[in-house]
């Protein structure tokens, strides 16, 4: 579980992304990177305006191969 200081700190990077023109898969890496935990990834995401439908290959993760 994400601490609330932390969450606040990563929405607010993948919001700076967004606004940079980085799509939904580019700020799904970073929470991968940063170690949001995969269950709560599907919680943030609408926190940031994106959709779940728009890409649905975007929540793979890392170890997931085509």
């Amino acid at each position: 579980m994400t601490s609330n200081f932390m969450r606040t700190v990563h929405l607010k990077t993948a919001q700076q992304f967004k606004e940079q023109g980085h799509d939904l898969q580019y700020v799904v890496k970073h929470f991968h990177k940063v170690g949001i935990p995969e269950d709560e990834i599907p919680e943030l995401l609408p926190l940031l305006g994106f959709g779940l439908d728009a890409d649905p290959l975007a929540l793979r993760t890392k170890n997931q191969k085509d």
